[in-house]
Parts: C-alpha cells; sequence; structure tokens
C-alpha cells in the first residue's frame, strides 16, 4: 500500500505540479497577450496567489495524510492511492471541501498572472471549470457512499470550492 500511495503523490505532481504549469508556460509564450506593461507586476500580482496556492496545497495533503488517513490520488473513481477513511470537515477542510482544489487553481492563476499572458489565463478558467462539473459527477457521489449523512450535512454548509464563498 506505501508504493500506491507514493505512486499517487507522484502522478498527481508530475501532473498537477510539472505538466500543467508547462502547459501554462506554452500558451503564455505562444499567445503572448501581455497583461502589465511594467515588468515587476506580474510578480506583485502572481506571486500572492502562487504562495497562497501552495499553502493550501500542502496544508490540505497534511491534514488529509494525518486525519482523512488516506491521499489524494484517485480519478474518476479509480484509486490510485489509498482512498480517505475519515471524513475531513476541520481545519482548512472547514472553509472549502476542496483545499487542494482550491490551491491548485490558485497556484495556476498565480502561474498565469507570472508569465504575464492573458491567454494562460485561460487555462486556470477551464480548470476550474472542469473540476467542478468532476467533483460534482464522480467525487461527491463516492463521498456521499462512503461517509452518508455527515457529508451530506458538510455539503450543505461548506462551500465546494471557493473558501467562505456560500
Amino acid at each position: 500500500m506505501k508504493f500506491r500511495n507514493l505512486l499517487g503523490y507522484v502522478v498527481g505532481s508530475a501532473i498537477f505540479l510539472v505538466f500543467f504549469p508547462y502547459l501554462i508556460r506554452l500558451i503564455s509564450q505562444k499567445f503572448a497577450f501581455i497583461i502589465f506593461e511594467n515588468q515587476i507586476l506580474p510578480i506583485v500580482f502572481g506571486a500572492p496567489f502562487l504562495a497562497l496556492g501552495a499553502i493550501y496545497i500542502i496544508l490540505s495533503n497534511i491534514q488529509m495524510k494525518r486525519i482523512g488517513k488516506g491521499n489524494p490520488a484517485d480519478g474518476f473513481n479509480v484509486a490510485i492511492g489509498e482512498r480517505t477513511k475519515n471524513l475531513m470537515t476541520e481545519g482548512i477542510y472547514k472553509h472549502t471541501r476542496n483545499p487542494m482544489l482550491f490551491g491548485v487553481f490558485t497556484l495556476y492563476i498565480g502561474i498565469s498572472l507570472l508569465t504575464n499572458s492573458y491567454a494562460a489565463l485561460v487555462f486556470p478558467a477551464i480548470f476550474i471549470a472542469y473540476m467542478s462539473w468532476y467533483v460534482k459527477k464522480f467525487e461527491e457521489p463516492r463521498l456521499l457512499l462512503d461517509f452518508g449523512d455527515e457529508y451530506e450535512r458538510y455539503l450543505r454548509k461548506t462551500p465546494m470550492i471557493v473558501p467562505f464563498l456560500i
């Protein structure tokens, strides 16, 4: 099981933290529609998004491992790593049901701003639209089966992705 968990982290990191950011960079190079004329502004606006995204990704992974007793690597109801055994509703999960997704989305906005390209901002928009559909279609039904009424209550009181947004 340890190998599967490690594989889950490696695959997930390769896709979400290497391949997709690389894709954002390619989009920004191919379609260089400049956002800021000033060279420092991409850093001023992009760095806070990057930092916030990284914080959410790290904290959600720590909490998933410590409290959820599982791994985030799950796609289309196929578990690469070990699925969580406990529903997480406190800590960073108190403010959003998907803090890792929020973190990745925020990270992609930061990367897009750092590339200084309007075109690159299309990627996070498409990503969050697709992932919202994915969560509704695949994750939420599975979590309802796994955690029943407890997840139903959590679903009603906690925003899906963006913290504090009801």
